[in-house]
């Protein structure tokens, strides 16, 4: 298909917003409001995004066609958006026209669109406008009794007023301005009490006009009133002292104590971020924003499709309300659709409530709406927690035949010091040092020997506070010759510790996260609960009861607590790393030294069959090391 301008069939840019241009069948222009072009934003500036969010959306629209194409024109819903066109285009009035007389009216257009006989059509046409000169007529009634208060407006005197009642008014009082002949626009001047009182044909007191003032919202007026309803101090329209929803998000990230958010943390609040959006506009004024609004964000996250759920495709290009009320759908069918996890849904219910709770704070809103959000259900008792590997487990992930050397250093550093994948996985080469005689690896989120910028953001950390530590080589890997290890990267001049790269935000165990796991399940100890992390849990319950409890949390990197002697005097002046050494050696593991049956032999994380993404260099090994595919996908799904 050709482009035009660039672009390609249905696609076209307004500004710098992408747009779907699709035209009406003239059949279905009554569901339509009679338009016969549909036009809908792809809500992106991005033309690769747009292109393929524009399949998606006019598939969405062409089903939307066919849907219509087997339903009465003369339906309610399409009688009443093209009598809103027909009356706005002729300057008549809905309010004005009985139900009945709508009806009529309705079944007159779609028959005067459809017609393909002239004079048929000229017939209907006249019929039609005869009946909105009559309405026209009505509106100029209704002035008439306006200015001598009888009739419909002459009701008692109010002191105070029902909201909806005031904007009924509202709504009839613009009808009347714009129909009043000679076209004269009202005082911009004019306050809304005052408008209010002119249709109402009462005398509106204090509490009255205060109510006007605060509630009417800018949607039900035209814009000669914005003037001087931006002077009122609505809880729904947004303002310096109310900001929206948008701006509020923006703030709370540029904020100082979340400029060093981890990288998995800042993805969590994208996702909780998306469903505040999604579900409540992002230009909704936080003020507004109640108890019921967060309870509805908080009715999505609960059904949320978990992972594995959405992998049949059902959910494919639904945003998040979608996706919930798909699963609400199907569980009503009595289908068992898994919804995600209580930590992963509690963490990002925490989410919502830190955010306004920085709202509350800068003093962007009066009242938290989102405390006490997470929920723990009776089916989350059936979820598995992680657990450490047993000594069946490490005996199979590390057999006397487990060749120790090149990638395979990480689960074994891992192991014997308690680290997490990412910390492991982005260790460089220097990190690795010597100090006060004792080989040790500082743990921190710098890139030593760079200098300004580049000094950081390659590596992350979980918290600026317990997680950097300087923690000493357990002395089974200095046996095992690591530091011989270390000496072939910096003769290699590298500047990692371990041969993995760096998958974007991810960090970099996201680029072996899918060959360790396809190793566990190799030597047959991949379980539900069991992970690359289960490594530290292993390394935490063999530590607790040998090694002292304040020296165990430093090397591994807890929290210590807030008392002087944890903080101060153990973390910050930093402990002997000899002492240190002492503590960590008790730690002991039986490995490498049984022998498993041949179906459990594996060489480890070298003999996987690398998947590099484009860009990357694959690690070039001979094929003698290397694993079969075959049996990799075969051990895979065992």
């Amino acid at each position: 298909m050709g482009k035009k301008n660039g672009l390609s069939r249905y696609l076209f840019r307004k500004g710098d917003t992408f747009y779907v241009r699709m035209a009406i069948p003239k059949p279905l222009r009554a569901f339509f409001g009679g338009k016969d072009i549909l036009i809908r934003s792809l809500g992106t500036r991005d033309p690769k995004v747009a292109e393929n969010r524009k399949d998606i959306e006019v598939g969405q629209i062409k089903a939307e066609f066919e849907r219509l194409a087997n339903q009465d024109p003369l339906a309610p819903q399409a009688v009443g958006s093209l009598v809103r066109w027909e009356t706005e285009a002729s300057g008549a009035t809905l309010a004005a026209i009985s139900e009945g007389e709508a009806l009529t009216l309705g079944a007159l257009s779609v028959e005067a669109m459809t017609t393909d006989d002239p004079q048929r059509k000229a017939e209907l046409e006249a019929r039609k406008w005869a009946m909105l000169e009559s309405a026209r007529g009505t509106a100029l009634d209704w002035q008439r009794d306006l200015a001598t208060r009888r009739g419909r407006f002459a009701l008692p005197p109010q002191s105070v007023v029902d909201p909806s009642q005031a904007r009924q008014w509202i709504r009839e009082a613009n009808t009347l301005l714009d129909f009043q002949e000679g076209g004269r626009g009202a005082d911009e001047a004019m306050p809304l009490a005052e408008v209010a009182a002119m249709v109402s044909g009462a005398d509106l007191g204090e509490v009255a006009r205060a109510q006007i003032a605060e509630e009417i919202p800018a949607a039900l007026l035209p814009a000669r009133a914005h003037p001087y309803l931006a002077r009122s101090r609505s809880r729904g329209v947004p303002s310096d002292d109310n900001i929206t929803l948008g701006d509020l998000i923006e703030r709370f990230f540029a904020d100082s104590h979340r400029a060093n958010l981890a990288v998995v943390t800042r993805r969590n609040y994208e996702t909780t971020v998306r469903n505040l959006k999604e579900v409540l506009g992002e230009n909704v004024a936080v003020r507004s924003i109640g108890r019921d609004d967060i309870r509805r964000v908080q009715d999505v996250i609960l059904n949320l499709p978990a992972p594995d759920a959405k992998r049949d495709g059902r959910f494919d290009g639904m945003d998040f309300r979608r996706m919930a009320q798909a699963v609400k759908t199907a569980r009503a069918k009595g289908e068992i659709v898994p919804c995600l996890m209580s930590g992963t849904r509690n963490k990002y219910l925490r989410n919502i409530s830190t955010i306004f709770t920085y709202a509350l704070n800068e003093q962007k809103i009066d009242a938290h709406p989102a405390l006490g959000l997470t929920l723990h259900l009776p089916d989350d008792r059936q979820e598995e927690g992680k657990e450490p590997f047993g000594p069946d487990d490490l005996r199979a992930m590390f057999p006397r035949a487990y060749r120790v050397e090149g990638l395979n250093w990480l689960p074994l550093v891992m192991l014997y010091h308690g680290l997490r994948p990412s910390e492991a996985a982005q260790l460089d080469v220097a990190d690795v040092m010597e100090a006060d005689g004792v080989w040790a690896i500082d743990i921190s989120d710098q890139t030593r020997g760079a200098d300004g910028a580049a000094r950081w953001g390659d590596k992350s950390l979980k918290n600026d506070r317990s997680t950097p530590r300087r923690i000493p080589i357990h002395q089974r890997l200095l046996d095992l010759e690591f530091l011989d290890y270390l000496k072939v990267r910096q003769e290699a001049g590298e500047r990692k510790l371990f041969a993995v790269k760096r998958y974007g935000q991810a960090g970099y165990f996201a680029s072996i996260r899918d060959d360790f796991a396809a190793w566990l399940a190799a030597v047959g100890v991949k379980r539900s609960a069991t992970s690359p992390h289960s490594l530290r849990h292993t390394w935490n319950t063999t530590a607790f009861p040998v090694m002292d409890d304040r020296i165990r949390k430093i090397i591994g990197g807890w929290t210590l607590g807030k008392g002087v002697d944890v903080r101060t005097y153990l973390h910050t002046n930093r402990l002997s790393l000899a002492d240190m050494k002492r503590e960590l050696d008790k730690v002991a593991f039986e490995v490498l030294s049984a022998e498993v049956d041949s179906a459990r032999a594996h060489p480890g994380l070298i003999g996987m069959q690398r998947r590099f993404r484009p860009g990357e260099i694959a690690l070039k090994l001979p094929k003698k090391k290397r694993l079969v595919p075959g049996k990799v996908r075969g051990a895979d799904n065992a």
